[in-house]
């Protein structure tokens, strides 16, 4: 049976307000990030935004690029300012079509 943690509100909001996160806070009690989270916020305590904020990239912009331009998504993720995963997660958000990839050098003509 799960054991209920009883965890002082004033030393635990105190301590991730003064910057620890929850990940510490939660080795130090010896339980989990969410658990801590919970406790804060059961106790009143504001969270810190996510780690990784929601990137917001145009589609019609990303749709061009990357079909009619025939941009790479390493070019893609630097002209946006994002990483390449984060291109490859919106073009399949979106619906955007991989494009196949091209034949090898030497493999494009018919045998003699």
């Amino acid at each position: 049976m799960a054991q209920r943690l009883a965890l002082p509100c004033a030393d635990l909001g105190a301590a991730y307000l003064a910057g620890q996160s929850t990940l510490a806070l939660g080795r130090r009690y010896g339980c989990s990030p969410t658990t801590i989270a919970n406790h804060l916020r059961a106790c009143g305590v504001l969270l810190r935004p996510a780690r990784y904020a929601a990137v917001a990239l145009d589609e019609a912009a990303l749709r061009r690029a990357y079909l009619d331009e025939r941009r790479s998504i390493a070019a893609l993720a630097a002209m946006f300012g994002v990483s390449p995963g984060t291109i490859a997660n919106k073009r399949r958000r979106y619906g955007i079509p991989a494009r196949p990839r091209r034949a090898p050098p030497g493999n494009g003509g018919a045998a003699a």
